[in-house]
């Protein structure tokens, strides 16, 4: 029995099926389809699948469809929200760097021409800017001597934590400022990491790994090293603010910072795309890219939060290792993973792959840490000018 109920002052019928006494509603087809979010050939099409009923109205022409049943499928369709992820922004007014589409800027000075410009020491003091002389840079032999200490008495330890460890064997300077800490630490480490005493930074660390590099090399490092300094609030300089809002040492929030910067989704990034190059030369670029997205896996080196148009750091540093002398099968398949990305992802090549691909073109190890050395200087730029903020201004609210 079909039951019809008018309702004078809308003007709207509406169909009712009872039976013995159970009365459900009946739409027609276009509320059934606006209902449910389709096209009413999309409705007729879930009607022949049989996961939709109809029924004939009295007329023997007009389709008709328990409103109930509608609902229901609707409902089974639609996607739940995505739950609020919690998340902590903080704005925090910073002097130190800028990050602009074109290139960062450090203390209004391009980064993009400060590599070719600039060495990293003169890059550091710029961040610095505490007015110290070049002779500030001395290596501190009795800080490099109780750095080895502790390090060779925690060994086997990976090159960050052996960094942290050095770190903190720095924090009975607790008169020192950031600066002086982090040109302590700059100074010694690449000494720890297993490079000589002599020579600047970039010299010293590079021949940690080769004992002779060419000078290619050499500025290829030193080109990463000063794109790498700072870039801002990124996730572990964060940390250190966040350490010296409660006036922890120097030493200690840049020991902080290290160990944040460890993370895959961090400092750590061009390790991953150090081994997705070693893999694409195992099985070719194709195959290698094909196995990040089979996986569902981003692929390591691509896209940024930041630089939606490209990674302006990205071609300076790639540049500078496409200079180093090495076997041009190294260089293809950099080429040849970055093509393929190119062909099968809408992101564009970050530093995080330039860097993967020093390591690679040059044959470093895949954990050299170049990336966690440059930072220190930016943490300790941010580590002072935090002490300019009030105590303890941060505070998560759970929720």
């Amino acid at each position: 029995m079909i039951c019809i109920n008018v309702d004078l002052i809308n003007v709207d019928l509406t169909f009712r099926s009872c039976h013995h006494g159970d009365v459900s509603t009946l739409i027609g087809s276009t509320e059934a389809a606006t209902t449910l979010g389709v096209t009413k050939p999309t409705l007729y099409a879930y009607v022949s699948r049989g996961l939709v009923a109809r029924q004939v109205a009295v007329d023997g022409r007009t389709s008709l469809y328990d409103r109930t049943e509608i609902e229901a499928l609707a409902n089974r369709s639609r996607r739940q929200p995505a739950a609020e992820r919690p998340s902590i922004d903080v704005k925090i007014a910073t002097a130190i760097t800028r990050l602009h589409d074109d290139s960062p800027t450090y203390r209004g000075d391009r980064v993009v021409d400060l590599v070719t410009t600039r060495s990293f020491e003169q890059v550091a003091d710029l961040l610095f800017a505490d007015g110290r002389p070049e002779s500030a840079w001395r290596l501190d032999t009795a800080a490099l001597t109780r750095a080895r200490t502790i390090v060779d008495a925690a060994a086997p330890v990976s090159p960050i934590t052996a960094l942290g460890l050095a770190a903190m064997s720095l924090d009975g300077e607790s008169s020192a400022d950031a600066a002086v800490v982090a040109r302590q630490l700059l100074t010694i480490a690449p000494s720890i990491l297993g490079g000589p005493q002599n020579g600047g930074i970039a010299g010293r660390l590079t021949r940690a790994w080769r004992r002779r590099p060419p000078p290619e090399l050499v500025d290829a490092v030193s080109t990463a090293l000063i794109l790498l300094a700072d870039h801002e609030l990124a996730t572990s300089t964060l940390a250190v603010r966040v350490a010296a809002s409660v006036r922890t040492s120097p030493a200690a929030a840049i020991a902080t910072g290290l160990h944040v910067v460890a993370g895959p989704f961090h400092g750590a990034a061009s390790q991953a795309a150090s081994r997705l190059f070693e893999l694409a030369a195992d099985v070719g670029a194709t195959d290698a890219v094909g196995s990040y997205r089979r996986r569902g896996e981003r692929l390591p080196g691509f896209g940024h939060s930041v630089y939606r148009r490209g990674d302006p750091r990205f071609e300076p540093l790639l540049g500078a290792v496409r200079r180093i002398p090495a076997p041009a099968e190294r260089l293809r398949i950099v080429d040849e993973v970055i093509a393929e990305a190119g062909r099968s992802i809408g992101h564009l090549p970050n530093i995080d792959l330039a860097l993967g691909a020093l390591y690679h073109v040059a044959d470093l190890p895949a954990d050299a840490p170049v990336f966690a050395v440059a930072r220190v200087a930016g943490w300790a730029a941010h580590y002072d000018e935090e002490l300019g903020e009030r105590p303890v201004r941060f505070r998560g609210l759970s929720r």
